[in-house]
């Protein structure tokens, strides 16, 4: 069929930024895609996320999820995804003799472990806190964690190059959940242009410095072009496993967030416990009552979450499997959370998330600290990247050494992105300790 994406083309291996290229061949035991695992989890930016926020503050309790407990779970829950999906689709006969099930598993799991890598400190408000700052410095510059991140594995990642940790083009589509530039998700919000399809810009995953890396990955997956290579605008569509990837991330955070919620004690366990009950049969839900009257509450979480997380994996595969057409065409406009049958009650847990763990005065107290900090930070290096030559920016750029400074003439801009780069890869406990550092708090 015209305009169709193709299994074998999506799952290619091929590899960007690889100056051995031609050489590169996988292990015996090792696929490409078991080799990009590797990269991205031995990876500075990954082990950074270990002190950087999910949801609740670090250090409030050794239970709640921090940014790299939540990759890990998100990328277990991908492999599953990626299995049966993979299953299926060998079954059916879609995918080329040489790609087994584990390889999609692989793939979509290497996705999931890099999803949040290019997230700034301080929770989900870090990205609004930098657009604060910039803006009081006339800078209307959206800061957007998805490109951030694709920006890290295609360019920053790598200090001996430049051109990122070298993954392959099939990994880097299962990333990229946005996959078009801040000029084309602007124009279609400002409705100047027509979007095909508005889940894929709804955010914008790819920035100017890295339009020829995604254009790379583009080309050898067959992505459906929304624009014309040439154009101010690049978007295409998104890779089908792009979208088990997001369904990964979201029935963790819809479910762990509301676990990690009743462990921190913003939720009293019968709320909790009716939250979950959708997900449960007559059956399991007879044995939390047993438990319940044993006292035994925080098992009866443990367990009605795992089964939640076991019955959505399900309902996003099999949402997968009923819209793979869709998918290959690139015309898939909803997420396959909410094209699942368990689309109302993962909503729910969502929706009751918002009111009553977002908003607690724990998770408030963080962001705003995020705001303070990351304004006072930015508004102490932008002296180096208006007036490099300053007293003040020469100690900056002091603070920077370990870091590639650009060139004096590559300009302003240049510095900027450095800027940008440094302060959304600081982790909460260095921005925390630079910020004090600065203002004399000891």
């Amino acid at each position: 069929m015209a305009g169709m994406m193709n299994w074998e083309q999506l799952l290619s291996d091929a590899r960007w930024g690889s100056s051995r290229q031609s050489t590169a061949s996988p292990q015996k035991h090792r696929s490409n895609y078991d080799r990009d695992y590797g990269r991205i989890l031995f990876s500075s930016a990954f082990r950074r996320l270990q002190d950087k926020t999910q949801v609740f503050p670090l250090g409030r309790n050794d239970y709640v999820r921090t940014r790299l407990t939540h990759s890990l779970e998100v990328a277990h829950i991908g492999s599953s995804l990626g299995m049966l999906a993979g299953e299926w689709l060998t079954k059916k006969g879609a995918l080329p003799a040489h790609i087994l099930p584990s390889d999609l598993a692989t793939i979509v799991s290497t996705a999931c472990l890099a999803h949040d890598i290019g997230n700034p400190p301080f929770g989900h408000s870090g990205e609004d806190a930098i657009e604060t700052a910039l803006k009081r410095h006339g800078l209307h510059l959206p800061f957007e964690g998805n490109a951030q991140g694709f920006r890290i594995l295609t360019h920053t990642g790598d200090p001996m190059e430049g051109n990122g940790l070298k993954l392959t083009a099939a990994v880097l589509g299962a990333f990229m959940k946005y996959p078009c530039t801040l000029s084309y998700s602007a124009a279609v919000k400002q409705r100047s242009i027509t979007a095909d399809n508005k889940i894929e810009c709804k955010k914008f995953g790819i920035g100017e410095q890295e339009r020829e890396a995604a254009s790379f990955v583009a080309d050898h997956l067959g992505l459906i072009p929304r624009s014309a290579p040439d154009e101010k605008y690049l978007c295409w569509c998104r890779h089908p496993l792009a979208y088990l990837m997001e369904a990964a991330d979201d029935i963790c955070y819809r479910i762990a967030d509301i676990e990690d919620g009743y462990f921190s004690g913003l939720l009293d366990f019968g709320h909790t416990r009716d939250l979950f009950s959708p997900f449960l049969t007559e059956s399991q839900l007879c044995y939390v009552r047993d438990l319940e009257e044993k006292e035994e509450k925080d098992s009866c979480i443990h367990y009605m979450r795992a089964l939640a997380i076991g019955r959505s994996i399900q309902a996003a595969v099999d949402s997968f499997t009923s819209h793979e057409e869709e998918l290959l065409q690139g015309s898939m406009e909803q997420s396959l959370i909410d094209s699942s049958e368990l689309a109302a009650p993962l909503n729910g847990l969502y929706q009751y998330a918002i009111k009553n763990v977002y908003q607690a005065r724990e998770v408030i107290e963080v962001e705003a600290m995020g705001y303070k900090v990351l304004g006072e930070l930015i508004d102490f290096f932008m002296e180096w990247v208006d007036h490099p030559s300053s007293g003040q920016a020469r100690k900056v750029a002091i603070m920077l050494q370990g870091t590639k400074l650009p060139r004096d003439d590559e300009g302003r801009n240049a510095r900027l992105t450095h800027m940008l780069d440094y302060i959304s890869g600081m982790t909460d406990s260095f921005a925390l300790e630079t910020y004090r550092k600065l203002t004399g708090i000891l």
